[in-house]
């Protein structure tokens, strides 16, 4: 009874009640009811029990669900709203997501009744986090940016920064750091100017992990120290947290661990394996324990104190439940035994894979399956397992790409239509530099169409090589390859040959051979969805073809020559494995360089001796191709190591 007294004064009381009468100004119709001091003391108790921190959350859960159904009886919705709040916060507090998310949603669909902006915000704002804590992060990313935009639209910075950060994050997670990194320096521009530091730097910290994934260890280093720069005083400090800023330094010592500085990344872990704030929070010591043990072991492989630090990490990781810690464990665990002990180390990748599929962990259960690859002898059903869940990362991705740049692009037709109309008083003053550069414009316009003709030169010579190979192809399935056909019935009708059964089968099958090798193909908006089925169209239950990153290159800003040079020149070479190779497992991977495009190929057949290597047609046209659009052509193979070969040509 002490709290009682303590907690609810009569001025709260008249508070409720003056709230009651403010509810008609929002436009909602209230009922006339007579409300007794005893019914407006038991509502306000309610509401005030269900914040009392020395009560449990269940009981603290139990008094809002009563504040709950007495307002919402009466259609108090300024006073619906502060319930629904409270409730998903407990909610969330108790991690029954679940339930969070339906509460959360009949908080959105009031506001949305009420055209009231605020908590439209509010709720997407939850609705993104329950969803995120969910693992539901395709719909997290969606509620973020749908909040976002209301952010925006009502000029709400912070909160517009906010969600960036959350949708940066999740890019992160998913391994799309270029799209990570897109957003987080995006949503830095609505924070720089801002006293809410510790979510810039938060911004900051996922631009260094998007860089680091990215192996660009300079912007890393840079972005991390600005994250750290901002807790420098004791005031940012507090407003950060130290907390975050341990976390900063965690980062940083991955980033000079993938430089190879391990000393100086050591020293930094050590450091923070002593600290008792780090050592309070089971979940970051873990994760620090972890980190040293796997850097000691890349320091130095024979580190006895290496596999102590890993096994210590992965037994408070399971104390825990923490699920994608594990995940990082079972991953390092394996990294450690993968020469020494293949046994243990495929043990701890298959736990990895498992934790990482329990968890919807996509990116981790592609490093899991590479280890497994590597490890195990038959990998069918892996293979698949693969091939689906990187085919499932990739449109995730590619989702959420296109739904931020959408929005993106609203934001930047509105800025430039400001920009326009700004652009109107300063005409005059541009037309005077134009004039004066019209002369260089000239000269430079020259050398241009210049450019353009030999280039449109080159292109017709690639066209006319391309038609001719699709007449060749249409005239040998549909004259040759049928005639040869007609005789074969011919044969089989009057002599019982079968000798010349077969010499003649094997060649209308060589015709149709030449036929699909030669044929034409889509250069257009179909050429990836083409060029892939080209390739895997050369797989068998023997031979499994893993395609990798083909959609990060942009194939519009490539143009149609370039795509019938890369159709063909790969075509040869999966020829070329077919009749020679005799591989399980090809890789086709596609990256996208600075003003270039390199695709590696690699397979695991029986290769051949440098020494002995035949140079043949095949792929001396493949070498020819490469060179007519400004490319290179390298490949690499030994007897018994398989087959590698690299292209690389201007994008």
């Amino acid at each position: 009874m002490k709290l009682w007294r303590v907690n609810f004064p009569f001025l709260y009381t008249l508070g409720v009640l003056f709230l009651w009468i403010l509810i008609p100004a929002h436009g909602q119709t209230k009922p006339q009811i007579s409300w007794s001091q005893e019914k407006l003391d038991s509502i306000a108790r309610y509401y005030q029990l269900s914040k009392a921190d020395s009560l449990s959350i269940q009981e603290r859960l139990y008094n809002v669900s009563l504040f709950l159904k007495v307002t919402e009886r009466y259609q108090q919705d300024s006073l619906i709203y502060k319930g629904l709040m409270r409730k998903t916060r407990l909610l969330g507090q108790m991690k029954q997501y679940d339930s969070a998310i339906v509460y959360t949603a009949k908080l959105f669909d009031l506001a949305e009744k009420n055209k009231d902006t605020l908590y439209l915000i509010k709720a997407l704002t939850k609705l993104g986090i329950y969803h995120k804590r969910n693992d539901q992060l395709v719909k997290a990313f969606h509620y973020f940016n749908e909040s976002f935009k209301f952010a925006r639209f009502n000029k709400d910075t912070l909160v517009a920064g906010r969600n960036l950060l959350q949708m940066s994050n999740i890019q992160v997670y998913l391994g799309d750091y270029s799209g990570a990194k897109t957003t987080a320096v995006d949503g830095v521009k609505y924070l720089e100017h801002t006293k809410d530091l510790r979510n810039l730097s938060g911004l900051y910290h996922s631009i260094s992990v998007s860089n680091l994934g990215q192996k660009n260890y300079k912007e890393a280093l840079k972005y991390n120290e600005q994250a750290l720069s901002l807790g420098k005083d004791s005031l940012s400090i507090k407003k950060i947290r130290l907390y975050n800023i341990l976390i900063f330094k965690n980062t940083k010592a991955l980033i000079l661990a993938d430089q190879k500085k391990y000393s100086e990344a050591i020293n930094i872990l050590k450091e923070l394996a002593s600290n008792l704030i780090v050592q309070q929070n089971k979940k970051e010591y873990a994760r620090v324990l972890d980190n040293l043990g796997h850097i000691l072991w890349l320091e130095e492989r024979e580190n006895s104190k290496s596999e102590e630090l890993l096994i210590k990490a992965l037994d408070i990781r399971l104390e825990i439940h923490d699920i994608l810690g594990q995940i990082a464990s079972n991953i390092h665990l394996t990294s450690f035994h993968f020469r020494q002990n293949k046994k243990k180390a495929l043990y701890y990748a298959e736990g990895a894979l498992l934790s990482a599929k329990k968890y919807n962990n996509l990116p981790s259960a592609l490093e899991a399956l590479g280890f497994i690859f590597e490890l195990k002898e038959e990998t069918n059903v892996e293979a698949k397992e693969f091939n689906r869940i990187h085919k499932e990362l990739q449109e995730i991705n590619q989702s959420n790409r296109e739904m931020y740049a959408v929005t993106k692009y609203e934001n930047d037709k509105l800025v430039n239509e400001n920009f326009t109309l700004k652009a109107e008083t300063a005409k005059k003053e541009r037309q005077q530099i134009i004039y004066l550069f019209s002369t260089l414009f000239l000269l430079l316009g020259v050398g241009v169409v210049f450019y353009l003709l030999r280039q449109r030169h080159k292109r017709e010579k690639i066209r006319e090589v391309y038609n001719a190979e699709a007449r060749i192809s249409k005239k040998l399935h549909d004259e040759l390859a049928n005639d040869v056909y007609h005789v074969m019935t011919q044969v089989q009708n009057h002599q019982n040959s079968q000798d010349v059964l077969d010499k003649l089968e094997y060649i209308y099958n060589r015709t149709r051979d030449i036929s699909r090798e030669n044929n034409s193909f889509d250069i257009g908006p179909n050429f990836v969805q083409e060029l892939s089925a080209m390739l895997s169209s050369f797989g068998t239950w023997d031979n499994k073809i893993i395609i990798k990153d083909i959609h990060e290159i942009n194939w519009q800003v490539i143009t149609p020559e370039k795509k019938i040079i890369v159709h063909r020149a790969l075509q040869e070479l999966m020829v070329n494995m077919r009749k020679h190779s005799q591989a399980g497992l090809v890789a086709i991977t596609f990256k996208k360089m600075p003003k270039k495009v390199m695709i590696t190929y690699a397979d695991n057949g029986i290769g051949v001796s440098k020494d002995d290597i035949i140079y043949c047609n095949g792929l001396r046209n493949t070498e020819n191709r490469i060179k007519t659009i400004g490319g290179s052509f390298i490949f690499d193979t030994e007897k018994g190591k398989g087959f590698k070969a690299k292209m690389i040509f201007p994008s």
